[in-house]
């Protein structure tokens, strides 16, 4: 068995840097968070072969005296903090001191600089981690840091980077995360004696974002203000119909820390729940201010990563946020009722547990763009507007109208309930009993009046009244199934939407058989909801076919 024994200096150094220097756009990321420490506005980036030969950022910034520049390339050495308590209180973006020293371990460094008050500059150069030269020169003020030759000492390591392309989109991604953030600093890439770009300081987010994106890009984008308690977002998010296979419209940075955040993504995903579909993405460009003191921003060396201490608010405040400004009633039509040809033999009369109460009377004709025209297959409803069929999804447009009433019923904070006259009881096995014991406080949000009642059992006492005659035993049957199963996110942000979405679901069967009065009733209502063109599971409610793809159909044109 080997002995153990304390590893050299360079070894150490050499296994440390791999936490934070991965690939050249890890040198990048480190380098321009050291000149936007510095108080730089304008920072030009030039690397050849991918980063693997040269890297080199430069900034206008504050500049280093000889002796910090020296004490900068060892490691844990930082201007950022000093004791235990600061890290509660970090404003800079970096502050662990890993950063020179890490990629002084794995290249060679030159490090040109000259502290904005200083008559002359100078140069230190780095091997190994190890200095080898200093000399006076003339220099503009700020600093220039030129990375040479990366893991040259490291060949496993240079054996796994990716492909030239690869590894040049990494930089171009990283410098675009800061810049969109950092938008009055400029800042430009210059690739093999090439300019991918430059882009110049600008007043506000909405220009840097024309700046990358394209001026036409901004008619696709929805400004968005949110001050709530200790935190405050700004930035714009995509219109619902705008959607994206891939992340790369997608910005969010905390307190100008770009990050990448689990719970933010799932957060603004629950805000277009209904516009998107498997790997869709919207674009978003948010940018947090929150205290300090309540996130963790030294969860990774790269620190990238990030805690906060209430996820779950975060996650509600943002979401809801989010569906407040894309959801709007802008494009909904009011609807009558024409009477449907007499001899529609796909037309039943028999009632649904979707409508409990009796429909109080009819529609009147008035001036409107859509009539109701008949349903099929016992499951579709249709309608007309002008030259346009409207197919509906009764399933569907059920599930959307119970999901809306079930959110209006929350967010009144006095649900409507139907209380029972005999209590009905839930007998459970023990961890059935346990879920519920944790679901009952959030099904109780929505009008589930669950008390214990003896050894694993329940007592529902009532329901929520839009409901109507459905079961509410076999929602709460449901509920705890999916929870078992992991269908039911744990997250506390999310968790009341999955109960509702579940209830929804549960609620609705779609061969349910509708009257003509009980159809009509299901476009109103459909038609009132905040987005009637989805169910909350992202399935359309609605197929619109117009007179002229029918036309061409039947070749009439």
């Amino acid at each position: 068995m080997n002995k153990i024994k304390i590893l050299p200096l360079d070894i150490v150094n050499k296994i440390a840097a791999g936490e934070v220097i991965e690939r050249p756009a890890s040198v990048v990321k480190e380098l321009v968070e050291n000149s936007l420490d510095s108080g730089a506005k304008n920072i030009p980036v030039k690397i050849k072969n991918s980063g693997r030969e040269l890297i080199s950022v430069s900034d206008d910034g504050c500049g280093m005296s000889k002796e910090d520049a020296v004490l900068s390339i060892e490691r844990h050495s930082t201007s950022k903090i000093s004791d235990i308590t600061d890290l509660d209180k970090i404003h800079t973006l970096g502050f662990r001191g890993e950063a020179l020293p890490s990629i002084a371990s794995v290249s060679e460094m030159l490090i040109t600089t000259k502290p904005q008050d200083a008559k002359t500059g100078f140069t230190l150069e780095i091997e190994d981690g190890k200095l080898l030269n200093s000399q006076d020169i003339g220099v503009p003020a700020g600093t220039t840091v030129e990375v040479k030759n990366i893991f040259q000492n490291i060949p496993a390591r240079l054996k796994f980077l990716k492909s030239d392309n690869t590894e040049k989109n990494k930089i171009i991604s990283i410098l675009t995360d800061y810049a969109v953030v950092n938008f009055n600093t400029a800042f430009s890439l210059i690739s093999d004696d090439k300019e991918l770009f430059f882009y110049s300081p600008a007043n506000n987010l909405k220009t840097r974002i024309a700046q990358i994106f394209g001026s036409e890009f901004l008619n696709e984008l929805i400004e968005l203000h949110l001050q709530h308690e200790q935190i405050s977002i700004y930035g714009f998010i995509s219109k619902p119909e705008i959607k994206f296979l891939s992340r790369n419209r997608v910005f969010m940075s905390v307190n100008k820390r770009p990050i990448n955040s689990r719970m933010i993504l799932s957060a603004v995903k629950n805000g277009y729940r209904e516009f998107l579909k498997g790997n869709e993405n919207p674009a978003v460009f948010l940018i947090f201010e929150i205290k300090p003191d309540i996130i963790d921003v030294n969860v990774h060396p790269t620190k990238r990563e990030i805690k906060f201490k209430d996820e779950g608010a975060i996650y509600s405040v943002l979401s809801q946020t989010i569906r407040n400004h894309i959801v709007t009633k802008e494009t909904i039509p009011e609807i009558f009722y024409s009477e449907p040809k007499k001899n529609n033999e796909h037309i039943s009369e028999q009632p649904t547990a979707y409508t409990s109460q009796k429909i109080q009377s009819q529609f009147t004709e008035k001036k409107s763009s859509i009539q109701y025209i008949g349903r099929i297959f016992e499951l579709y409803v249709l309608a007309q507007e002008n030259e346009n069929l409207f197919i509906v999804d009764q399933h569907a447009a059920q599930e959307k109208i119970l999901y809306e009433k079930f959110k209006k019923n929350i967010d009144g904070r006095k649900p409507e309930i139907q209380n029972f006259l005999i209590p009905v009881n839930i007998e459970l096995s023990p961890k059935e009993f346990n879920i519920l014991s944790v679901l009952k406080e959030h099904l109780m949000q929505i009008g589930f009046e669950l008390e214990e009642f003896g050894k694993n059992s329940f007592a529902l006492k009532s329901a929520p009244a839009v409901l109507g005659e459905i079961s509410a035993i076999n929602i709460i049957n449901e509920i705890i199934r999916k929870k078992k199963v992991g269908e039911i996110s744990e997250s506390a942000g999310k968790l009341l939407d999955d109960i509702i979405k579940t209830a929804c679901k549960t609620a609705i069967k779609s061969g349910d058989k509708l009257t003509d009065a009980e159809s009509i009733k299901l476009l109103e209502e459909l038609f009132e909801c905040e987005n009637p063109y989805a169910c909350p599971h992202g399935r359309p409610t609605i197929i619109k076919i117009t007179k002229n793809e029918l036309d061409k159909k039947f070749q009439r044109l």
